[in-house]
């Protein structure tokens, strides 16, 4: 009977410790992708959908000037916006100048869309705010020029961060502010805005940037790779894929996978504690752990050159190709090789300032 109970426990603990080890891996993200692309080699166009999302935590004190302000209240901005509308010139103007300036990224962004929504409800103690920005741009010449028969793509433009204020013209508030969380307090409660604005530690968190993409910038060592080799992805249909694509397989790169290799991806957290009105304020926001896709036609293999990550595509993998992350045929390392020849135009472009 004792040797029984010795074995159950010690198959217990195995089950225990397995499930340590898979629960973590298991467990999806909650979270919208903040990143989504299809890559396309042959067509050098493509729809990418960036996502900002953030939540924002005020607590005060039940009868202060914010309290009579925010309690009981429960308000919703929603808007979409698209690229006739007064303001999304001079957005796509930052983007682009921001991707040519940090990344040296020669991609052009045009057409673009962008779908707001906020939301704020308050109780007599503290409010809550809610921010989803989704913006979809057009964007070409991802494609970098080479003396190679072997497409080579810029992945650097992903991680755009775009600062200072973002005005557009909508209807129902007139100038608002897109990139800066203050923009719905702004324009529906000016005068929390006001009090809110006036002290400097809140006011550096309603100041920073929504338009942040920065942690998608991880090096691509750490995404998850896939390659499917029977190009059967839902998505890649969609664009165009099967029409166009001179490939019959699909490579897809995950950030947002916790695992031993590719680590543990936590919340962007930010606080501060300030007196406003003569009563104590509490703020916290958090941006919710990196979540993207991009999925590539072909079989891509990322390269870091010069400090920049570029990924070599070719229309098939070798034969032996792993389908998941983890080591890579010598086939494939021989393959690189070959593809290094080509890339002294590469590092001449990305390195070149703007």
């Amino acid at each position: 009977m004792r040797l029984s109970v010795v074995v159950n426990r010690r198959v217990f603990l195995s089950y225990w410790i397995i499930g340590l080890i898979l629960i973590p891996t298991a467990i999806s993200q909650s979270f919208a992708s903040q990143m989504e692309v299809f890559l396309l080699p042959e067509r050098d166009a493509a729809e990418p959908i960036f996502t900002s999302i953030r939540f924002v935590t005020l607590k005060y004190e039940p009868g202060s000037e914010l309290s009579q302000i925010f309690n009981g209240k429960n308000e919703r901005v929603m808007f979409e916006l698209n690229s006739t509308t007064q303001g999304m010139e001079e957005l796509q103007k930052s983007v682009n100048d921001a991707i040519l300036k940090e990344k040296k990224s020669p991609i052009q962004l045009s057409n673009s869309t962008l779908d707001y929504v906020a939301q704020i409800r308050g109780d007599e103690d503290g409010a809550q705010l809610s921010y989803k920005i989704k913006f979809a741009p057009h964007i070409t010449n991802f494609v970098l020029p080479s003396n190679s028969t072997t497409p080579a793509l810029d992945l650097d433009w992903r991680s755009v961060v775009v600062q200072g204020p973002l005005r557009v013209t909508v209807p129902e508030y007139g100038e608002f502010d897109i990139n800066y969380p203050i923009g719905p307090v702004k324009a529906l409660f000016p005068d929390a805005a006001q009090k809110l604005m006036s002290v400097e530690e809140t006011k550096n968190i309603f100041e920073t940037p929504l338009l942040d993409y920065e942690e998608i910038g991880m090096p691509m060592d750490r995404w998850h790779f896939l390659f499917d080799p029977t190009g059967s992805q839902a998505s890649a249909a969609g664009a165009g894929y099967a029409e166009e694509g001179g490939s019959n397989v699909v490579s897809v790169f995950s950030l947002g996978e916790s695992s031993f290799r590719e680590g543990t991806h936590a919340a962007t957290e930010s606080s501060a504690s300030a007196p406003i009105d003569g009563s104590q304020v509490n703020i916290k926001s958090s941006d919710p752990p990196p979540s993207a896709q991009i999925q590539v036609a072909g079989f891509a293999q990322v390269k870091n050159i010069g400090g920049a990550e570029i990924a070599f595509v070719s229309p098939k993998g070798p034969s032996g190709t792993a389908t998941a992350t983890g080591g890579f045929p010598i086939q494939v390392l021989l393959i690189l090789g070959g593809m290094m020849g080509a890339v002294a135009i590469l590092v001449l472009i990305k390195a070149r300032k703007p």
